[in-house]
């Protein structure tokens, strides 16, 4: 008796060998998998949107669409603003952490409402801006202020970073799912995708591992 292929099995097996044999292809493919999250950076998920703001169908993260343009623009404001070669830089440094001060509002909980959080960051990365302007003020040397400039920068961006990951895994344990994004709807398109191509299901493994340590 002849065995008739499942034609779903057949599709999936060839895309798993086409993209095994090409490198770029299947990098390409995890890529376009994770699309829902490129933008939004947070899960699909009714507890993140708090996280996010929407332009259209686009879910946009506010940290990234909101805090770093703003700290950009901040940066350049001051330059025309201001004349910084005439301002004591201590002044550039205080005036930094005060409006830094607001990340404040993250531990006392109250950017779950969205308005205070999108202030947050505008506050936040104007004071990112003071600090920019403070580094490269400290010294007539552009290697050193650079080097400055470099490492407060990098800390910053690791604690702040470390922080909102830290809260993003509470919110994920804490939810009925329990970390088992397998079976969170939040990332339903994700698994879909990685299904239809062929594609190893990454966050299913985590999970498997996960169990399998526990």
């Amino acid at each position: 008796m002849s065995i008739i292929p499942n034609k779903n099995f057949s599709s999936a097996e060839n895309d798993n060998e086409h993209y095994s044999s090409n490198i770029f292809l299947r990098s390409w493919a995890y890529v376009r998998s994770l699309k829902p999250l490129l933008l939004s950076h947070h899960p699909n998920c009714q507890n993140f949107e708090n996280h996010i703001f929407k332009i259209g169908k686009y879910r946009l993260c506010i940290g990234c669409f909101i805090g770093y343009p703003v700290a950009i623009i901040s940066v350049v404001v001051l330059y025309f603003l201001l004349n910084l070669s005439d301002i004591d830089p201590n002044i550039l440094f205080w005036m930094g952490v005060g409006f830094m001060t607001s990340f404040i509002l993250s531990p006392l909980k109250l950017t779950r409402y969205k308005p205070i959080k999108i202030g947050q960051k505008i506050l936040f990365n104007i004071g990112g801006g003071f600090l920019f302007w403070w580094t490269w003020s400290l010294t007539s040397s552009f290697i050193i202020n650079l080097l400055l400039f470099i490492g407060l920068f990098s800390i910053l961006f690791a604690l702040v970073n470390a922080y909102h990951s830290y809260g993003l895994y509470t919110i994920c344990r804490e939810c009925e799912y329990h970390l088992k994004w397998e079976l969170c709807p939040g990332f339903e398109d994700i698994f879909q995708y990685c299904e239809k191509n062929g594609l190893p299901n990454l966050f299913k493994q985590v999970n498997l591992f996960r169990s399998a340590e526990e």
